[in-house]
């Protein structure tokens, strides 16, 4: 059975990557959680979508270039929500650690790479115990390499562009999974890979009948900005 991830949080309704997000997410009885993971000057592990903090708070700057204090005096832009601040990974883990749920930390370093970030994260990961409650991903499929030499959680291999063969893509990488846009992924690859025993998990799936059409194909993990919507579906077809 399909289980729900849950976008940067519950992110439809609140803004993306934020604590609110998360705790808003395991409200809706979902499996686990998608975050983002960058790193700031001082090397603090920071949980954001983007390389810079311009779309998502009232700063300006690459994450790279600003530190954890200066990270954390910014507010974050969505309308109604100004009080919420961009955490650090330590603060969703200690927080995770008291839920169920899994966690898929995506280590955004395919556009600007941060020496060291494999190790730091696994390393963070293991001070909170959540060894076998997190799935790594990544674009950067040399870190998705590095990522199987110092962990033994799941790691999976992300994704989104046309003509790559997902099995093949494992094979490559050693990865445990694939993670993919789902423009991109066909019901054939994917059923190649779960022949071969590999997961697949699809993001992002925000509409009911996109959502349905994948749980029906027997889709390992469904990574929504609604998990409300994609729960109320799951349940549904059980």
């Amino acid at each position: 059975m399909s289980k729900v991830f849950a976008h940067r949080g519950s992110s439809l309704n609140y803004p993306e990557n934020t604590m609110l997000a998360f705790k808003k997410a395991e409200k809706t009885g979902c499996y686990g959680i998608e975050l983002d993971l960058h790193m700031s000057r001082d090397g603090y592990l920071v949980v954001i979508h983007d390389e810079t903090v311009n779309r998502t708070t009232n700063g300006r700057g690459y994450v790279k270039d600003l530190t954890k204090k200066e990270l954390k005096k910014l507010s974050i832009k969505r309308k109604w929500f100004k009080n919420e601040k961009i955490p650090i990974l330590d603060e969703v883990l200690e927080w995770a650690a008291k839920t169920d749920l899994i966690i898929n930390i995506e280590l955004k370093n395919d556009k600007i790479y941060y020496e060291g970030q494999e190790e730091a994260v696994v390393q963070k990961v293991a001070e909170y115990g959540l060894e076998d409650r997190v799935i790594y991903s990544t674009f950067n499929h040399v870190s998705v390499k590095k990522l199987k030499k110092v962990t033994t959680s799941e790691v999976a291999a992300l994704f989104s562009k046309k003509g790559i063969n997902p099995l093949l893509l494992v094979r490559s990488t050693r990865a445990d999974a694939i993670h993919a846009n789902h423009r991109v992924m066909t019901e054939s690859l994917m059923k190649d890979c779960q022949q071969n025993g590999i997961p697949v998990r699809l993001y992002t799936l925000n509409k009911p009948a996109i959502i349905s059409k994948w749980i029906n194909a027997g889709l390992a993990g469904v990574i929504t900005d609604n998990p409300e919507l994609a729960e109320k579906i799951l349940k549904e077809k059980q």
